[in-house]
């Protein structure tokens, strides 16, 4: 039961991951975002990935204090540390368990960015990391969900630049 329950959610958090990517507004992603992690981190739970849970919950609690609080380096650097010590204390010694920590680190440090393409662009960078993550530990769902979601993202984009070019054309030259 846990199972089929644990692959429900799971596929819930995937479906509101791929929808996010459509979302222009970083503020709205964010939030989003972290109703994905949430239900993440209970099909890890369900599914006894507790290593994924623990990652899904770091990841809700630094959207929660990123919304709440200025993106400061300090904070930034703060909740990287605290990403690093949880993805540590459940990794081995494999190279390819790093990718996580990296892409997590990434899309914090940049999760401030005033710039909403460059913001898409660091979210593509990090799913490409993930995906290759989810190929060597065979999680091919989440691959294609990963890719699903750079698509969406990149359809975002397409809007952002047409939207930015339409503004330009309005200006008095």
């Amino acid at each position: 039961m846990n199972i089929l329950l644990g692959n429900i959610v799971s596929l819930l958090g995937c479906t509101v991951m791929v929808l996010i990517g459509l979302i222009k507004n970083k503020d709205r992603y964010i939030v989003a975002q972290t109703l994905q992690f949430g239900l993440n981190a209970l099909s890890h739970f369900l599914l006894g990935g507790y290593g994924g849970t623990v990652a899904s919950l770091v990841s809700v609690v630094r959207n929660i204090v990123i919304s709440k609080w200025k993106c400061t380096t300090g904070i930034k650097i703060a909740l990287i540390a605290v990403q690093a010590v949880f993805t540590i204390s459940t990794i081995t010694a494999n190279p390819i368990t790093w990718i996580p920590i990296i892409a997590a680190g990434m899309f914090t440090w940049y999760i401030d960015t005033k710039d909403a393409m460059w913001f898409k662009w660091v979210i593509i960078i990090t799913l490409i990391m993930w995906a290759v993550y989810d190929i060597y530990h065979h999680n091919y769902v989440s691959v294609w969900f990963s890719a699903f979601t750079c698509v969406t993202n990149g359809i975002s984009m397409v809007k952002i630049h047409k939207e930015r070019k339409a503004e330009k054309e309005k200006l008095p030259a």
